[in-house]
């Protein structure tokens, strides 16, 4: 896993039991810190209940889905699965970029100059405060669900 890869934060790890007992598990289990919906066979979004930069709390978002992790279980055999963490790349952060290029053209080939340390500071700051922002957030869910999960050892009995 790479924090600082632009594209999105992926993270895999095995787990104890099949990929039907881990879902079972996940459907029976309510996580805390976090909102977990069933998308289709074996696979999940988890979407945190607080989101700075979105203004979401509480896990109901108005129109945008926060900060969000997709989770795909794979099953390996009866008694392991692969579970996968992806994050999708931010809306936000390309239309602050194009806008910041926008600006950089316009500044370039226009008659009416902008200020110089809008298009060299504002926006690169800009761009580098909600990549983080939104960064360390994703990490710290998908810190919190990786918990969550190996909470399930394998044994059905215990875990329902």
């Amino acid at each position: 896993m790479s924090f600082f890869n632009p594209i999105s934060l992926n993270k895999q790890f095995e787990v104890r039991g099949s990929a039907g007992s881990v879902g079972n598990y996940i459907s029976r289990n309510e996580p805390g810190s976090f909102t977990a919906y069933k998308t289709s066979n074996y696979e999940y979004i988890f979407l945190s209940n607080l989101s700075l930069g979105t203004l979401i709390k509480n896990g109901k978002p108005p129109v945008v889905n926060g900060i969000q992790t997709k989770v795909i279980v794979t099953p390996v055999n009866k008694n392991a699965a692969i579970v996968t963490f992806k994050t999708k790349l931010r809306f936000e952060l390309i239309l602050t970029f194009c806008i910041w290029i926008i600006i950089t053209l316009f500044q370039l080939a226009g008659k009416q100059s902008i200020p110089v340390w809008i298009t060299a500071v504002l926006f690169p700051g800009v761009l580098v405060f909600f990549f983080l922002l939104y960064r360390v957030q994703e990490y710290m869910l998908q810190s919190k669900a990786e918990q969550y999960l190996k909470l399930y050892n394998g044994n059905p009995a215990k875990n329902s």
